[in-house]
């Protein structure tokens, strides 16, 4: 018997699910049909039999699946079964993948992680090769048995060739800058701006090599990447220099009016080792993403049958739906999709989001959940095949609503009904007064300016100490009334962080701030470690950075990168 199958089978008697099992080829999804006092769960695939036993499991008998690890059993919201009809409908989703990008090694919680992606639904995860290749066969097989896909990929040139290892036999594959060749660090995470020499031949042939022999290593992966390091600089090197003006800026949209494109050399490169690993890895789906100064296809750009790109609108706004046209920011990054899917020739189109506002937002406000209806609706028309997005489990209490949601739009469920499923889930009676709470935060969000980009100085430096106070009061009053729950009691901690980081922000814009305070919030935040509010590593290294900057009595705006800082200060004047 298959697998899922057989969890299916045990995940209906876990939680209480009475039903037949019948696999049904033509349906779109599950569906759940009651005849004669007698439930039955038909599918077209087992994945799609597990996901209607959890969601039967919700709808009559009283679960909650909100977090990962924290299954919660509601005994007042068991529903009487009907004896005879359709108790859950077939739908085709609106997107065929729906997915996590994970920027983090696996650890304790990814059992965890797995889990609840079958229940909420999602069935893709996309990883960072180095953390792919930590992951156990004994984890492997547990997201293979819940439909959860992984691509090992992400940034990923230096994987592909470290630079500690070929640079010294091969700088000719290294991007040349300046008229010289760089010297590859290897200290970085990310290795800021440290790219190849893209059009080398002998470098193509060797990166195609180490594909074939990864895939051959790694016969579960279906899907490999070739994706840049992070940031810019491009080789300038002379054959490379044909791909390219430097007269030709990027846009300040995409963070890249400061570099030259390089959509025509990323995307020269993408193509050519596609070809070629198609014919070593004929089954091997090769992924490439569009972001910053490559963020649109070049001109005779074609995705190829097992080619699929991941468009990154980063920092794009969230005071807006991305098909508002009164937003000048959204509006360019969603041509740039509709350009993706016209050069469709057999392969996708993935959106690759940030439902947590990038890294350094710091567990900051993110309410826009019916814009994510209407965005994944419109994704669907336009021919998108998926959504991922970035995410922690450490701070899930704050986005956690945002990767729900995400769920099911993708699933093309009920607006309306999703969002007050949510807030019966997290407050039961005090549903309504629930969602007030963070109606009033986003009505602020919307009111401090026509757009926001999510990071920390756009909000703070526009919201008001009043405000934040307010929804201290509201969080407060909300715990109140259920001392005993500890999503309440998270609420009150969440806000009460906000305030005491708008205190700090404004003495950093006044230039008083001292250094002691820094690391007084900093241990503040730490003591709450245990509640999924934080992501620590983010806030030590975000923290440090403005803590350097007040020894030497520099500005704090971001995160210390001058191009960063200046789109930023632009933003003080044009997202009013």
């Amino acid at each position: 018997m298959d697998r899922t199958r057989e969890l299916a089978l045990r995940e209906a008697g876990r939680y209480g699910v009475d039903a037949d099992f019948v696999i049904k080829d033509d349906l779109p999804s599950f569906e759940i049909i009651s005849e004669k006092n007698r439930v039955t769960i038909f599918a077209p695939n087992e994945v799609e039999l597990l996901y209607g036993v959890y969601s039967f499991a919700e709808e009559f008998l009283g679960w909650s699946f909100f977090a990962p690890g924290r299954d919660r059993h509601f005994p007042q919201r068991v529903r009487e079964i009907p004896a005879d009809g359709v108790l859950i409908q077939a739908k085709k989703p609106l997107l065929k993948r729906r997915g996590f990008i994970q920027e983090f090694p696996f650890n304790s919680e990814t059992g965890d992680l797995f889990d609840w992606m079958a229940k909420n639904k999602f069935n893709y995860l996309l990883t960072w090769m180095k953390y792919y290749d930590e992951l156990s066969d004994e984890l492997k097989q547990f997201a293979l048995d819940r439909g959860v896909k992984i691509e090992s990929g992400h940034h990923n040139f230096d994987y592909w060739i470290p630079g500690l290892k070929y640079a010294p036999e091969h700088p000719e594959f290294f991007a040349e800058v300046n008229g010289k060749r760089i010297t590859p660090s290897g200290n970085s995470e990310l290795l800021m701006s440290e790219q190849l020499c893209t059009t080398n031949k002998e470098l193509r042939k060797e990166i195609v090599r180490r594909m074939d022999e990864y895939c051959r290593k790694h016969p579960e992966i279906k899907t490999i990447s070739l994706v840049p390091n992070d940031g810019f600089g491009w080789c300038e090197c002379e054959e490379c220099s044909k791909f390219y003006d430097k007269n030709e800026k990027g846009d300040a949209y995409s963070i890249s009016k400061h570099v030259y494109k390089a959509d025509r050399i990323y995307h020269n490169m993408v193509q050519d080792i596609a070809a070629q690993l198609k014919e070593v890895q004929p089954d091997m789906n090769l992924t490439f993403c569009a972001y910053v100064n490559y963020c649109a296809p070049s001109e005779g750009m074609r995705l190829e049958k097992g080619m699929a790109v991941h468009m990154a609108p980063y920092w794009h706004c969230i005071n807006h739906a991305m098909d508002d046209p009164s937003c000048e920011i959204n509006s360019r990054y969603l041509a740039d999709i509709e350009k993706w899917c016209k050069v469709k020739n057999g392969g996708e189109v993935n959106v690759y989001e940030y439902y947590m506002g990038v890294n350094f937002y710091l567990s900051l406000p993110m309410i826009h959940w019916e814009k994510m209806f209407r965005e994944v609706k419109k994704y669907n028309e336009m021919g998108v095949d998926g959504v991922l997005t970035q995410f922690h489990v450490p701070h899930w209490s704050v986005y956690g609503i945002n990767y729900r949601m995400l769920g099911r739009a993708g699933r093309g469920e009920d607006e309306k009904k999703s969002i007050s499923d949510m807030m019966d889930d997290l407050f039961g009676s005090d549903a309504a007064e629930g969602e007030a709470f963070y109606r009033e935060i986003e009505k602020a969000m919307h009111e401090m300016g026509t757009c926001h980009v999510p990071y920390p100085r756009s909000f703070l430096k526009r919201i008001s100490m009043e405000q934040l106070e307010y929804f201290r009061t509201l969080a407060v009053n909300l715990a109140a009334k259920a001392p005993q729950e500890s999503f309440r009691k998270e609420l009150v901690v969440w806000c009460e962080y906000m305030v005491r980081f708008k205190k700090l922000f404004d003495k950093l814009v006044s230039g008083t701030a001292v250094t002691d305070e820094v690391d007084e919030l900093l241990k503040w935040v730490h003591s709450y470690s245990d509640m999924r509010l934080f992501v620590l590593d983010r806030f030590d290294s975000y923290f440090e950075g403005m803590r350097e900057a007040i020894r030497q009595g520099t500005p704090w705006v971001h995160y210390n990168f001058d191009w960063e800082d200046a789109y930023i200060l632009e933003h003080d004047r044009t997202l009013q």
